[in-house]
């Protein structure tokens, strides 16, 4: 699907749409691996507070966003494909602020460069009991000044035209602590999005070409 509007104009629109009702279950579900319960933490669980950065930037007359592959020693998570982001700090004021330190942190953008749209529904990890909460930001040019190499092994750049086509949805067989299953996910580039970054990316496509606000 294309866009077919000036950026200025439909980033405007989806800043627009994110102070609405958003989807949250009814597009994570789509995305979710099987065998997985979408839930929130109870009160009785020690959950962590975490989020991430969806950040938007024109390449090329196309709007991409960035993501990241995690390194193959990391506790969590090892070796996927997630955004930046991480853990909220008791110095952050909020998770927009933790979004935007992490973002710095970890591929070093500037976090005065970054427009924040606003926020998806959080999604919680039960696996690592983290609730994560999606920030979406835009870049007028993305331009960053070094990765950490302890949390990054590499940036990779997705076109939402990308995302957007039905030929690059697909089922993977992958290991996971409960053993080996057959999940969805999106494939672009020989990179493999799933679990929790593909649920999020399911509700941010159902937001950003939703037919009725375009």
């Amino acid at each position: 699907m294309a866009l077919n509007l000036s950026h200025d104009i439909r980033i405007k629109k989806f800043k627009k749409q994110l102070e609405n009702l958003l989807p949250g279950h009814v597009s994570h579900v789509k995305m979710l691996p099987p065998g997985r319960a979408l839930m929130f933490p109870s009160e009785q669980i020690n959950y962590h507070d975490s989020a991430v950065m969806i950040l938007l930037f024109p390449v090329k007359g196309k709007i991409h966003m960035c993501l990241i592959r995690r390194p193959s020693t990391m506790k969590n998570h090892a070796g996927q494909i997630a955004f930046p982001g991480g853990k909220r700090e008791k110095e952050d004021a909020d998770l927009i602020q933790t979004a935007l330190r992490e973002t710095q942190e970890e591929i070093g953008i500037d976090a005065n460069n970054v427009e924040v749209l606003g926020q998806l529904s959080p999604v919680y990890v039960q696996i690592s009991d983290f609730l994560i909460s999606p920030v979406v930001g835009w870049l007028n040019e993305f331009a960053e000044t070094g990765i950490d190499s302890s949390e990054v092994d590499e940036i990779i750049f997705v076109s939402l035209e990308d995302l957007a086509d039905s030929k690059n949805k697909c089922e993977r067989e992958m290991d996971t602590r409960t053993g080996r299953i057959k999940v969805p996910g999106y494939e672009i580039n020989g990179n493999f999005i799933w679990g929790a970054t593909a649920m999020m990316l399911a509700e941010f496509m159902d937001i950003f070409f939703d037919e009725n606000q375009l």
